[in-house]
């Protein structure tokens, strides 16, 4: 089970650097925009593997405040 979410982190981090890259280099604002947002979304999905993996409460409260400031922000 840890084995596997711990590969699930690394994909997502491979996904958040490709999802950098989108944002560096998009050629319009939306894609831009559009980046961002899913970058977001990879980090709260992130912290709450790892909120399951370390087995920490907190951290699924860590998540879903920056899901709340994620939505406002874009």
């Amino acid at each position: 089970m840890s084995n596997f979410l711990i590969a699930a982190i690394i994909i997502l981090c491979v996904l958040l650097l490709l999802c950098l890259i989108r944002a560096i280099i998009g050629p319009q604002i939306a894609d831009r925009i559009v980046s961002v947002n899913m970058m977001g979304t990879i980090v709260m999905v992130i912290i709450a593997i790892l909120a399951v993996l370390l087995d920490e409460g907190y951290l699924a409260d860590i998540s879903m405040i920056y899901a709340m400031i994620s939505f406002l922000a874009v």
